[in-house]
């Protein structure tokens, strides 16, 4: 298959800002093809005909066109475009701007890095393994979920090197649904710790700070999902949560490090997403919808996991375990498809009765189902 060729238009009645983002992409991606636009009412200008449009980013507020206008042109004329919108109005939140046209919004002031981390995922977007017919039904579908205002400044404390756990807790106290499940989920027998804590830095270092980021990315983004209850959006993520608990419990088990055991938990509750939105567009009692039964060999729900994993500036390593975690055979031998392979395990024994536990633990390895066996007689 032919490396893609990227094309984005970037649209901005700013000369100088438009001009210096020019410079930016150029620095970030000197193999992308780049089209300047200035008048937003002539945006389509920066078409090319012999190559199509992969990214539109436009700026919010001009004059004769708005930004999430202009996105919204975009996607009648252009639905498999993947469409940006950039902020300065801090008066809106970013979900009140993620509309049907806009995937990404990148509220001012940005950094380089917030900016190529949309390039980024543009790129992993067209590396999934899936047909570009899925792919661009993907893109072209509404109302997908963007990133959580908490979960973006959560998820810049974390990375930044100057913080500390104070700061994080600080950040995770802003959203209290959330600071009353981190403690409930670290005060759980499952845990083994002896002394109940009410003090959600306790909690973070218990859970892990990578399972914190995955729990706030699930829980915190229920308001993306309008038509589902919030009971029914918490028992989605409760089960998805088993099935971390268990796969980093095997990790550990099979010698993987610590860091490795949290991924795998970060990767099993991220694989929530796809569930919730089926569950959102009534996929469960409809096929109507184009994302119910796309054209892929990989679980539709899962497909839908990864594309939000992406679009939300996670890296494609992770996407690709949870492809892989629907039936790890379909990719190649790799790191991501055996740690995929562990999440199907464990999904299969969560789901399975006592009977089919026991044909599973026939055909499993010795230590796969070493680790299964003394977990089934743990609940007995």
């Amino acid at each position: 298959m032919d490396k893609p060729r990227f094309h984005i238009i970037y649209v901005d009645d700013d000369e100088l800002t438009l001009k210096a983002i020019g410079r930016v992409i150029r620095r970030l991606k000197p193999d992308w093809t780049i089209s300047l636009v200035k008048n937003p009412i002539q945006w389509e200008k920066g078409v090319l005909k012999n190559q199509s449009l992969s990214l539109v980013i436009s700026d919010l507020l001009m004059p004769e066109l708005k930004g999430d206008a202009l996105l919204e042109q975009v996607r009648q004329h252009y639905p498999g475009t993947v469409r940006a919108l950039i902020t300065g109005d801090t008066r809106q939140k970013i979900t009140e701007l993620a509309t049907p046209s806009v995937h990404f919004v990148l509220p001012k002031p940005f950094s380089e890095d917030d900016f190529a981390n949309v390039l980024n995922s543009v790129e992993r977007l067209y590396k999934l393994p899936i047909d570009s017919e899925t792919r661009n039904r993907l893109i072209g579908i509404e109302d997908f979920p963007v990133l959580p205002d908490c979960v973006r400044r959560l998820r810049a404390t974390i990375n930044n090197p100057n913080s500390d756990m104070e700061q994080i807790a600080r950040v995770v106290s802003e959203e209290p649904p959330l600071v009353a499940r981190l403690l409930q989920l670290a005060n759980s027998a499952y845990l083994g710790f002896r002394n109940r804590t009410w003090s959600i830095e306790t909690a973070i270092n218990r859970l892990g700070i990578q399972s914190v980021e995955s729990i706030a990315a699930t829980m915190v983004g229920h308001n993306a999902f309008q038509h589902l209850s919030t009971k029914e959006h918490y028992a989605v993520v409760d089960e998805h949560i088993e099935l971390a608990n268990l796969s980093k419990s095997l990790g550990a088990f099979l010698g993987h490090d610590k860091a490795h055991a949290e991924r795998l938990y970060l990767a099993s509750v991220l694989s929530s997403l796809g569930e919730l939105m089926a569950r959102e567009l009534g996929c469960r009692d409809s096929g109507k919808n184009p994302i119910c039964d796309l054209p892929s060999r990989f679980d539709t729900a899962l497909v839908v996991s990864s594309y939000i994993i992406i679009l939300w500036g996670y890296d494609y390593e992770l996407a690709e375990i949870v492809l892989a975690s629907g039936e790890a055979s379909l990719l190649s031998d790799s790191e991501q498809a055996s740690d995929g392979a562990l999440l199907h395990y464990c999904r299969q024994w969560i789901r399975a009765n006592d009977i089919e536990k026991a044909k599973l633990l026939q055909s499993w390895s010795a230590n796969i189902g070493a680790f299964f066996t003394q977990s089934y007689q743990e609940t007995i």
